[in-house]
């Protein structure tokens, strides 16, 4: 396996973690805010984390950066 790849997956999962994807509240029309809530700094009231997304989102990375560091490790 090659480690600066699987290093890279751990700091994208720390940020996934630290930065997760938010949502509306139920009730309101579904709308993704995503970084623009963060960023923009406008209150929306009742932001979510929305708990399907950071799944997807951490499920993907963990797997891209295994198969990544499988494909560039060094054989010997």
């Amino acid at each position: 396996m090659n480690l600066p790849v699987l290093y890279a997956m751990a700091a994208l999962l720390f940020l996934a973690g630290l930065f997760p994807p938010w949502e509306s509240q139920p009730g309101h029309p579904p709308e993704f805010l995503g970084f623009h809530f963060i960023l923009s700094g406008k209150e929306v009231t009742g932001g979510i984390v929305s708990r399907l997304l950071l799944t997807i989102e951490l499920v993907t990375i963990a797997v891209a950066g295994l198969y990544v560091s499988w494909l560039l490790r060094k054989k010997s």
